[in-house]
Order: structure tokens, then C-alpha cells, then sequence
């Protein structure tokens, strides 16, 4: 591959379930697909600064604090797209995401449904 040709945009994941980590982290590499695994504010800051980063993933049950950094990088990584997921029965978490900048909120059991649909759609 030579510089001047585009890659496919890679993928972050913010979350200490060592469950759901393991499961996105293979779909994506069955799909030859890239995520990596960011579980603080300024390993995220140097993906985005030197790879081309297109999903953000934030598990709302283990790296909820994440959500008050959505506003700030969307803004400065336009084409970043930024997926929360986290307990159906946390109503009011799901709404703080909406309210943060998140693209889509879903819960956890759709974003294990769809997992692949989103890689898919968001890492092509």
C-alpha cells in the first residue's frame, strides 16, 4: 500500500468489560477490521491524532465518563462517529448520552445484535 492511497478507517473501544471487549474486538478482526481498546482520555487523543479513527464506542456501564469528551472531539474529528451502549434499564444514562453528542445510543443487547452492521457501516 502506498501513502497516497486511503485506509480504512479504524475503530475505538472505552470499556473495562473484559466480556464485551473481547467479543467487538474479535467481530471486528473477523471482518478484517481494526479496533482498538482506549480507556482513557489521552490514548483516544493520540489514536485520533495519528490514525484514522471514523467509530467511537463507549460502553456506558464501565466508561460512562468518557461521554463529557463526545462534544469536544466530534468537534475537532468531524467524521468521527460515536456509538453508546450500555443497560437498557439505565434510561436515564442513555439519555445523558443522546445529550452528550453521541450519534447513536443503543442498548446493550442491540449493539450485540448489530455489532457487525455497525463495524460494517462505520469502519468501510
Amino acid at each position: 500500500m502506498t501513502d497516497d492511497q486511503p485506509t480504512s478507517p479504524e475503530g475505538l473501544l472505552s470499556s473495562s468489560d473484559f466480556f464485551f471487549t473481547t467479543r467487538i474486538v474479535d467481530t471486528a478482526t473477523a471482518l478484517s477490521k481494526s479496533v482498538h481498546v482506549a480507556s482513557d482520555i489521552t490514548a483516544i487523543h493520540k489514536k485520533l491524532e495519528h490514525r484514522h479513527i471514523g467509530l467511537w464506542m463507549i460502553d456506558l456501564d464501565t466508561a460512562e465518563s468518557m461521554l463529557s469528551e463526545v462534544a469536544d472531539l466530534t468537534a475537532n474529528y468531524p467524521d468521527l462517529q460515536v456509538i453508546a451502549f450500555g443497560s437498557h434499564v439505565e434510561v436515564a444514562r442513555l439519555k445523558q448520552a443522546r445529550q452528550a453528542g453521541c450519534h447513536l445510543v443503543v442498548p446493550r443487547s442491540k449493539m450485540t445484535t448489530d455489532l457487525v452492521e455497525y463495524l460494517q457501516e462505520y469502519l468501510s
